[in-house]
C-alpha cells in the first residue's frame, strides 16, 4: 500500500513539475494531484529535492527494466555496450521531465548529472554492474573491476544527455557510428 501511494505521489509530481514554471515549489499541488495531504508528500518521499531524487531513482529503475532486453539479449559484449549506451541516450532524450528541466532550468538537474552525480552512477553501476561482472566471468572482456567499467558508461552517458557536441544523439545512427569510433580508440574488433 505504502508503494502504490508513494507511486500516486510521484506520478502526481511528474505532472504538477511538467506544468509549473522553474523553481516553483509545488507540494501543495502534488498533494492536491495524489488527493494527500501535504504532510503525506512529505511522508512518503520527503521535501522537493527527496521528490526529485525518487523521480530519478524510479526512472533509471523503468529505464533499466526497459534496457534490460537490450543489455541481455546475445552477442558481443561490445555490441550490447553500443546498444545499451544508444539505448539510454535515447530514452534521456524522450524523457519530457528531464527535457522540460535541461531546456528551462539546467541548474536545478545539472548538479545531479556532474558534481552530485555519485547517487546516479551507483544507480547505474547497481542495475547494470551484474551484466558487466557476468561478461567479464563469459570471458568477454577483460578480468577488471565492473565498476570502473560502468562508471565510465555512465560518465559517458551523463556527457551525451547534458554537453551538446558535434554529435547528434537525436540521431541513433551517428550516435552508434560516434561511439564506434571511440571504442576502437581502446577496444578494436
Amino acid at each position: 500500500m505504502a508503494d502504490d501511494l508513494k507511486d500516486r505521489i510521484l506520478d502526481a509530481a511528474v505532472e504538477c513539475l511538467l506544468e509549473s514554471h522553474p523553481g516553483a515549489r509545488v507540494h501543495a499541488a502534488i498533494a492536491e494531484r495524489a488527493g494527500v495531504s501535504r504532510p503525506t508528500v512529505y511522508k512518503y518521499v520527503g521535501d522537493q529535492d527527496a521528490i526529485v531524487m525518487a523521480l530519478m531513482e524510479r526512472d533509471i529503475a523503468r529505464m533499466h527494466a526497459a534496457a534490460a532486453s537490450v543489455v541481455t539479449r546475445s552477442g558481443s559484449l561490445r555490441e550490447r555496450f553500443l546498444d545499451t549506451i544508444v539505448f539510454v541516450v535515447g530514452y534521456a532524450r524522450d524523457h519530457r521531465l528531464l527535457q522540460k528541466a535541461l531546456r528551462e532550468d539546467p541548474a536545478s538537474i545539472l548538479p545531479w548529472f556532474t558534481v552530485n552525480s555519485e547517487p546516479v552512477i551507483e544507480m547505474g553501476i547497481g542495475l547494470f554492474g551484474p551484466h558487466v561482472k557476468q561478461a567479464i566471468a563469459d570471458g568477454e572482456f577483460p578480468a577488471v573491476d565492473p565498476r570502473v567499467i560502468v562508471e565510465w558508461c555512465c560518465r559517458l552517458i551523463l556527457s551525451l544527455i547534458t554537453t551538446p557536441g558535434t554529435i547528434r544523439t537525436d540521431d541513433p545512427a551517428a550516435l552508434r557510428r560516434y561511439l564506434e569510433d571511440l571504442l576502437d580508440i581502446g577496444m578494436p574488433r
